[in-house]
């Protein structure tokens, strides 16, 4: 049986009674209508055989929403569109891509989906510049990237995490984020309030010290996705997969880290077999199948598609 301890918190609020294990998860982050309040994770045990656990005077600081993309180093200018443009590809003596043309929109969540074999990875592989088309034009911001590696794609903006690659699982969650901050700050001391901005905006705080081999599924898509964004110019993210083999609650909040990404400004691009899982969080969606677009619209397009329904959802489906 979980002991009860209670909470004495320097808040107008009234003490509150949870179980250990929810305390240290404690949500450090109030949201106020278009404002953010930070509560500084700061805490002394006392008297901890009576289970008392007894809160310092937090700090609070109030953040702005139009400060909120400084944190991020997002602004309109890092906005950009990217395009496919009729790409074309073989693999294997086999046309995987057959002169798919897409749009995906600034700003916004976009979906990628389809059976297995229809070239939804090959297609992801292109952009991401793993594999270059045998035809076609890939555009980011008008620019023409179809030929370039993957690192100078990086260096435009476009950042992916992959279904089965994330963190160094042998070191803690704040040594995965500086290991890549480092790359781009020179300051420890501003690397450090870097992380302090990025878990606490997220309400990860509580992970700082674990190391990442201990985390859950959804914790780790989570610290991958900061990891990608530590990046400074990073504006859109590619994710494969991200609900694979997460149980219903993890990818419920791994959706509304999500959807807070994209309020900051992130354009994402899902790559999903789960359709079900990302419907409500895309403005539209692509759905492939034998390398070729099948449908593409909204969600209650898709939906209620004669194709969709009978190539990928099922004639059982019901919205």
């Amino acid at each position: 049986m979980k002991k009860k301890i209670t909470i004495l918190a320097d808040l107008k609020e009234k003490p509150i009674l949870l179980d250990k294990k929810h305390v240290i998860k404690q949500n450090l982050i109030k949201k106020n209508n278009s404002n953010y309040l930070l509560l500084e994770k700061k805490f002394l045990v006392k008297n901890f055989e009576e289970n008392k656990i007894i809160y310092q005077k937090p700090v609070l600081k109030e953040i702005k929403n139009n400060d909120l993309q400084k944190i991020f180093n997002f602004n309109s200018n890092l906005k950009k569109n990217l395009e496919v443009q009729n790409i074309s590809k073989n693999l294997g003596g086999r046309r995987i891509l057959k002169n798919i043309s897409l749009k995906i929109p600034s700003g916004k969540i976009s979906g990628l989906i389809g059976p297995n074999g229809s070239g939804k990875t090959t297609l992801f592989s292109a952009i991401i510049g793993k594999i270059y088309p045998d035809s076609g034009k890939i555009l980011f911001n008008n620019e023409q990237i179809q030929n370039m590696p993957i690192h100078e794609r990086s260096l435009k903006g476009i950042s992916l995490l992959e279904q089965t690659k994330g963190l160094f699982s042998n070191m803690s969650v704040e040594d995965n984020l500086y290991s890549i901050l480092e790359l781009h700050i020179k300051s420890k001391e501003e690397i450090i309030k870097k992380i302090d901005k990025l878990l606490m905006y997220f309400n990860l705080n509580y992970l700082r010290n674990i190391k990442a081999s201990k985390l859950s599924g959804g914790e780790t898509k989570k610290i991958a996705i900061l990891q990608r964004i530590c990046n400074p110019v990073v504006n859109t993210l590619l994710l494969d997969e991200p609900c694979a083999a997460l149980d219903p609650l993890s990818i419920t909040t791994l959706k509304k880290f999500i959807l807070e990404l994209n309020e900051i400004g992130l354009t994402i691009l899902i790559v999903e077999h789960n359709y079900w899982a990302i419907q409500d969080l895309c403005s539209q969606i692509f759905l492939i199948k034998d390398g070729e677009i099948l449908v593409e619209g909204a969600p209650s397009k898709i939906s209620n598609d004669k194709n969709a329904i009978k190539y990928y959802l099922g004639n059982n489906f019901r919205i």
